[in-house]
């Protein structure tokens, strides 16, 4: 990936309170969003994307960079901020509630990252404790400090879980080189997890395993696909072959796809 900076223009709000603003962090980018919660038929403004390589080693001072760079993030909106990481470790809600003890269950998966650099997620019964760089909490609190810092992870299964099912539910969110597999039964979390992929038939692989593993039938079980057009519609065509009920996730009213990532767009559109 080359780095592609784009031009910031801001935008003018007369109150902040009328809006929602969502920024977007990746170890490849960054991005941010506003949405009228007044007014759900004004059309989601885009009010930058920026890609690089991904480099941990720089990542922290390409986000504080994007952030002064766009200091239009840093008025009083209601703020959330949707962290887009693979280093994240489900945990049950006990464990969320104290700092330490959600940080020592991260650190058994992820013993080189130092505490002060684990996020928690608590949403309901379950929470999602997560990293992305060295520094980056520290640097939201000085800079967001009203901001609310979700896991991509957590904004997805959020919305899947909200939506119910008749039977177990796998949804598949794709993105360049990496996929997210959330599984809920009967709104009860399962599994959420982010893998790498290469080629389109490494997602169908985690399909199939990630079924034969919690004991699923492919006769009820349904797969929704979400994300990168091109690979979303190959796997559409193979799935069916083998699994009833494979189908494209709905996107919220509004949101054109490839205008936003999947939990970016959950995150604007979520209920006041």
């Amino acid at each position: 990936m080359q780095d592609n900076f784009t031009t910031y223009r801001g935008v003018r709000i007369d109150d902040t309170a009328e809006w929602r603003l969502v920024i977007y962090l990746s170890a490849t980018g960054m991005s941010a969003y506003l949405k009228n919660i007044e007014d759900p038929l004004e059309p989601m403004m885009t009010l930058f994307a920026e890609s690089w390589n991904r480099d941990e080693k720089s990542l922290l001072s390409r986000i504080e960079q994007g952030v002064y760079d766009h200091p239009q993030v840093m008025d009083d909106f209601s703020t959330d901020i949707v962290v887009c990481t693979p280093h994240t470790v489900w945990v049950p809600e006990d464990v969320c509630r104290e700092e330490e003890d959600a940080a020592a269950a991260f650190q058994m998966v992820y013993p080189s990252v130092s505490a002060d650099d684990i996020v928690t997620d608590l949403q309901g019964s379950v929470g999602a404790v997560f990293t992305l760089a060295p520094g980056l909490p520290s640097f939201l609190r000085r800079t967001l400090s009203g901001a609310r810092v979700r896991s991509h992870q957590s904004v997805l299964m959020q919305r899947f879980a909200s939506r119910g099912g008749e039977m177990p539910m796998l949804y598949v969110d794709i993105r360049d080189g990496e996929a997210d597999y959330i599984l809920l039964d009967d709104r009860k979390l399962l599994l959420a997890v982010t893998h790498p992929w290469h080629d389109p038939m490494d997602i169908a692989y985690m399909v199939f395993n990630t079924m034969e593993v919690y004991g699923l039938k492919r006769s009820s079980t349904q797969v929704s696909l979400s994300g990168l057009r091109e690979v979303k519609q190959q796997l559409l065509k193979q799935l069916r072959e083998q699994v009833d009920y494979v189908m494209l996730t709905m996107l919220p009213s509004g949101i054109v796809e490839g205008d936003i990532p999947l939990a970016a767009a959950f995150a604007l559109t979520k209920n006041k």
